[in-house]
Formats: structure tokens, sequence, C-alpha cells
């Protein structure tokens, strides 16, 4: 997909109160492999409360399509509470359409069942069969999306789970955010899933339509990054690659699975010997212990380099996302890790707009305050069990 035209962008750089250049965006939407698309407002939804509450608003107030694609729905209190409202619709005559992933989802095939017998349309990634040739169990469909009418669309990194909101699980709720997109940008999220959704079987003439509208709706520039597929899952690596090295001033990034590849690795080394400030927010708890584990492998180089890093103990960090100069936001589903990079269907979300950057900042702001620092001599001091640990997973860090 081209690059976005310098000249198209020119009525929107006074917008960007001058700070980022027509030349770095026409080359982060190069190295993304999509176009910026203006006119859109984003709305940044700081935990899982706030979160679903918008998106449960949205989906009972649709009209026409509501799709859903979802890696991990569970079947708890969350889980059911949108099953209901995905029910209700779909009783309305609303075109309503599931895709799930087959692992992320496992156990939840009565909930599932529940939706199809209201009318919903359901589509399962990747069936648990391997005893078949084509299957492989790293190839998941990481990503989080809800689409409403072609009008709204939420990603981030939550999935439909208790785990996420402080309803159900109080101060111990998961760390992580998600984005409202309103807008053009939101045309191109409906593209996204409806390749995916016909490719897992389902029909096009289901699809059909989402409702999409390219109509302007703010001032903030989108840019769809996914990871799919030998060429475009590119796109992740490129992206973050080229941000990295735009930024000037602070890079502050929050991600839950951090085991990136040494390109990302030395990106981040190099911009902290250059001036710029990098903040790590990274997980000190964790449901996947041995990607902890590879991370903190690679903290000494980052350490020594300048790198900021600091880990979240009150709860566990899930979230995704990045903020560079207070200008641009990145929030998706993917992780730092070789499982985003090159296998899981994954999607990012580059905000240009530097007042949705600079809340996301706040947001992460707040966490750091309250999260331990590591610090090249304690992490030089750790006992021989965990460089042990650290060895040994990184020696897995492909399959984590």
């Amino acid at each position: 997909m081209p690059a976005t035209p310098a000249s198209t962008l020119k009525p929107w750089l006074g917008r960007l109160r001058g700070r980022v250049r027509l030349p770095q965006i026409d080359r982060l939407a190069w190295r993304g492999g999509s176009p910026v698309l203006w006119g859109n407002r984003v709305t940044l939804l700081e935990g899982g409360r706030l979160a679903f509450e918008s998106m449960l608003a949205a989906i009972r107030g649709a009209s026409r399509a509501v799709a859903v694609e979802m890696y991990a729905w569970a079947d708890d209190r969350v889980g059911r509470r949108f099953a209901e409202a995905i029910r209700a619709k779909a009783r309305e005559g609303v075109r309503t359409l599931v895709l799930v992933d087959s692992f992320g989802s496992l156990g939840s095939g009565d909930l599932m069942e529940s939706l199809e017998q209201s009318g919903a349309e359901v589509q399962w990634f990747h069936p648990l069969a391997p005893w078949t040739p084509a299957w492989f169990p790293n190839r998941r469909d990481h990503r989080k999306l809800v689409i409403v009418d072609g009008a709204c669309a939420f990603a981030g990194g939550m999935n439909f789970a208790e785990a996420y909101t402080e309803e159900f699980t109080g101060e111990r709720a998961w760390i992580d955010l998600a984005v409202r997109v309103e807008g053009p940008a939101v045309k191109e999220l409906s593209r996204l899933f409806v390749r995916t959704w016909i490719r897992t079987g389902g029909s096009e003439g289901a699809a059909g339509d989402l409702g999409e509208s390219g109509r302007e709706q703010g001032r903030a520039g989108v840019q769809i990054v996914e990871g799919a597929g030998i060429i475009r899952r590119r796109g992740l690596r490129r992206s973050y690659l080229g941000l990295i090295a735009t930024a000037r001033r602070r890079i502050l990034l929050a991600n839950a699975y951090f085991a990136p590849e040494r390109p990302l690795r030395r990106a981040l080394c190099r911009a902290a010997r250059q001036g710029v400030s990098v903040e790590l927010l990274l997980p000190g708890v964790t449901d996947v212990p041995m990607v902890r584990w590879a991370g903190r492998a690679s903290y000494g180089r980052l350490l020594e380099a300048g790198v900021s890093i600091r880990e979240t103990r009150r709860s566990v960090l899930h979230a995704k996302a990045a903020v560079f100069d207070d200008e641009i936001l990145v929030a998706g589903s993917a992780n730092l890790d070789h499982r985003s990079f090159r296998h899981n269907l994954e999607v990012a979300v580059n905000v240009f707009d530097p007042d949705t950057a600079r809340r996301a900042s706040a947001v992460l702001e707040g966490e750091l305050t309250k999260a331990e620092e590591v610090t090249l001599d304690a992490w030089r001091r750790r006992p021989a069990k965990e460089k042990l640990l650290e060895r040994l997973a990184g020696l897995l860090r492909y399959w984590l």
C-alpha cells in the first residue's frame, strides 16, 4: 500500500503544532506499509471498566452491524455480558459477526454456541487440530477488535475477561488500555476484519459491507499497521524501528511480554546513547513467567546504554503501548516478542495526535511512579537461579 503523499498532509500540519515533520510521516507510513489517514477522533480508554462500558454501549446502540475479533473471550461475568449484548443485537436482526481464536478462547464453546443459536455468525481461527498438515501451534489470531456500524472501532490489549476490570478484581485488575477510533481509519480496521473472516471460512457475503464510513470525525492521523502473513508481518517491526529512530526527546514504552528481537534491542540502545530518554514499563508479575525471564536476559545491555526500566508489582501489566515525543501513540495487540512479530495476527493503531499522546503519557507515567526501578547494579547482583532461568528462557525465546 503506498505511503501517504506529503501534499495531502499539509492541511493537518498545523494541527500537529508543527512538531511532526512531513518527511517523517511519509517515512513512517512507508515503514508501516499503510497510509496515515487523517480526520479521526481517537479516545483513550484506560482500564477495563471504562473500555468495556464504552464497547458495550456502542454494541447496544448498533443498528446495522457488529463485528468482534477476539483472542480470548472468557466464559465469565464479563464474557457473558458481552455475549448477551451480541445475542440481543442478533435477535433484533442486526448483522453480528464473531471471530475468536480457538486457543485463546478455549473453554468458551458453549458461549459461542449460544451466540450462534441467537442468529450470530461465529468463526474459529485456526482450530486445534495438530493432526492436520497445515496446523502450526504458533499461528494465532491475537487481535482484539470491536467494530460497530462502521462508525467506531475499538482496539487494544484487552480480552473479554474479568481480569481486566476493577469491577470484579479491584486493585488487582490487569493494567491495560484501548482506543476508540471514529473516522476514516475505521474503514481500514473493517477491511482487516473482513480479510481474516474470509480466511477462516466465513462467507464474503456475510461480511459484506460493515457500514463502513470514511467521514471525518476529528483531527487525528491514524495508521493501521497489521501483522499477518509473510509480507505484512514485517510492518510491525519496521514501524517500531522507524518510530524509535524518529524520536528525538522521549520514548515511553509499556509492554506485557517483552522479549524483543535483536534489531529492536539495538534500536532502543542507540536511541538512549543519542540522548533520547528511553523509559520501559515492564511486568514484575506476569501470567507467563518464561517470557519475563527471556526479557530480563536483555536488561543488562539496555541498562548499560542508559535505558530506564521499571517493573510493575501491584498487578499484571498487559498493555501494549508506546508514546514517542508526546506526539505519537501506539496502541494495539502486539507484544514485543517473536510470537507477535513473526507468527500471530496482530494490529497496531498508530495515532498521530499530540493531545492523545500526552494523555497516554500521563496514564503510563502514573504507573511508572508505582513501579519498582531496576538498576544496573541490582540486575548484576541478581541470584544465580534467576540467571539460569533467563538463560533457559532465552533458548526458548522463539516459541514463547
